[in-house]
């Protein structure tokens, strides 16, 4: 085998599994950025009164 054939031989190894991997990468960072932003916005909403009635909620 002469040092090209080996070259891409090892492209081919190497690139195939993060080929196929890089897309479980990226969505997993999509949705730890995700989760942290919906945790930050129910952070922010203002805290419900476990005694107030459903007219007084819908008042707010």
């Amino acid at each position: 085998m002469n040092a090209t054939a080996a070259y891409a031989l090892g492209l081919v190894l190497i690139g195939g599994p993060v080929s196929m991997l890089a897309p479980l990468a990226v969505a997993r960072l999509l949705v730890e950025r995700h989760a942290r932003q919906v945790a930050d916005d129910i952070a922010r909403r203002p805290r419900l009164d476990a005694t107030a009635t459903r007219r007084e909620l819908i008042n707010r």
